[in-house]
Parts: structure tokens; sequence; C-alpha cells
């Protein structure tokens, strides 16, 4: 999905399996899947596009797991960290994280790779992670790309 605008974009997370169905493991899936955004940049004075993942359906009885716990943060970025100044305020509210993206100019740009961990009593589930290369390949993990 491409967004342009300054827009609230709102992920959906839910569970893979449904709870208690007697599977040890589970995953969280991101928008039914569809967890790869594009943004265009936004004017410099223009509000930065807001970023929100919550937990709903099967996943609603969850609570993403506190953003600085060392082994399943609720939010991570995965294999390099985008500069401060692009990502700001973190948010993690009860079932719903928030981030802002502020994409004005071309430091802002870049592909950031991101995993999620939600804690169902004392179960952990995170979204699944891909490792594939090559031409061709769509990004089958979860990202956010500044254009």
């Amino acid at each position: 999905m491409k967004h342009g605008n300054p827009k609230n974009i709102e992920m959906s997370v839910e569970l893979y399996r449904e709870p208690g169905d007697g599977w040890d493991d589970n995953l969280l899936i991101i928008n039914g899947g569809k967890h790869h955004h594009v943004f265009e940049k936004i004017p410099s004075d223009g509000e930065p596009h807001t970023i929100s993942w919550t937990l709903i359906g099967n996943a609603s009885g969850g609570e993403f797991c506190a953003l600085d716990d060392a082994q399943n943060p609720g939010f991570v970025w995965l294999a390099r960290q985008p500069d401060a100044k692009v990502f700001r305020q973190l948010r993690h509210q009860g079932k719903t994280l928030s981030l802002q993206n502020h994409h004005h100019d071309k430091s802002s740009e870049g592909i950031w790779h991101y995993q999620l961990f939600a804690r169902f009593g004392d179960k952990v589930y995170g979204v699944p992670l891909t490792f594939s290369c090559g031409r061709g390949m769509e990004d089958p993990n979860p990202s956010i790309k500044n254009t």
C-alpha cells in the first residue's frame, strides 16, 4: 500500500490460529498478511504519518508486550534501526501500538523491517519472519518503506 498525504494508518493484528485450539505455538498476522507499507514524502511543515497496530478479533484477549521487554519487546526494528528523527513517539496503549513517521526529505528515505510481540496469558507470540532473497521476491517481512 502506498501513502502520500499524511494519514493515520491503522493495521489490524490477529492470531493465525484460534487461542486454545491445542496449539502451544501461534503467530501474529498483520493486516491479513498485507504488512508492507510504502510512504511518500510529506511537506516539511506537514503532519507526520501515524501508524497504529491494534490487536483485534481472536487476538483481542491479549496485549502487546512492554516496549522495554528484553526478550520480546512489543515493537522492535530488525537488521538496522532508523535515525531517531524519522520515527518518533513509539507508544504502547493497551491493545494498540503507535508510531509517527516523519518522512519529509531524502534523509528519511529507506526501508525498515520490524517485528511485533504480544502476550496472551503466559504465552508470547510474534510476527513470523521469512528470510529470502533474489530478484522478484516480494518483501515477506513487515516493513515500512519511505520513498
